[in-house]
């Protein structure tokens, strides 16, 4: 039996914000307060003023001088410069790894990616997905890096990859393609790139669809 995850509030306020601003529901440029948010969602101001400041950090927000926040919502050209920085980040991260000889758990999260494909269970290989690419930054024992990768990580993809699911066979063998490089210790920048620009153009024609 699984034990029982539950967020915190603020958290789940920011992941609810964070998936209608990627699908679009809640605008790019629209304004929300703390009491029309809360009210919405029928909860006290204060978390949701917590959820604010993380989606703030997150450039999903963007505080205005009458203490509104105006949103920062998704456009083609910005995802793809999300994508580009993240691939570039992350691909830094896993070359600083292999110098330091300090791969983390990452042959552990590929085994994982490699079962949940067999078996076809995409939320397993979710799970997988996230830990082996947080790994990197994992595995360098800087507390900075680690958060602002993983920071930046979920923004992308708790919002956009919710909203606009990959293909989930592609996605277990760009991460197959990533463990290959990490064993041969060679092409893994062009593999984590390629990763994130296979998944960016992807969810760039679903959002075509989804925000026309």
């Amino acid at each position: 039996m699984e034990p029982i995850s539950l967020l915190p509030i603020k958290d789940t306020i920011s992941q609810v914000l964070r998936r209608e601003i990627f699908a679009c529901r809640i605008e790019d440029g629209a304004e929300l307060t703390q009491e029309a948010v809360a009210a919405q969602l029928q909860v006290s101001r204060i978390p949701v003023r917590e959820a604010f400041l993380c989606l703030e950090t997150e450039g999903l927000l963007e505080r205005l001088p009458n203490r509104h926040m105006r949103v920062v919502g998704l456009t083609e050209k910005r995802l793809g410069q999300n994508f580009r920085a993240l691939a570039a980040l992350e691909a830094e991260l896993a070359e600083q790894v292999l110098s330091a000889g300090a791969p983390g758990p990452a042959g552990e999260a590929l085994d994982r990616c490699r079962a949940a494909r067999e078996s076809r269970d995409w939320d397993a290989l979710w799970a997988a997905d996230r830990a082996l690419h947080l790994s990197f930054s994992a595995a360098l024992e800087n507390p900075m890096l680690r958060q602002l990768h993983e920071r930046q990580r979920r923004a992308l993809f708790e919002g956009v990859l919710e909203a606009l699911p990959p293909d989930w066979e592609r996605l277990a063998a760009l991460d197959e393609a990533i463990g290959e490089a990490l064993r041969a210790e060679t092409g893994l920048s062009e593999a984590i790139k390629n990763y994130y620009r296979v998944l960016g153009e992807d969810a760039a024609k679903e959002l075509k669809q989804l925000c026309p």
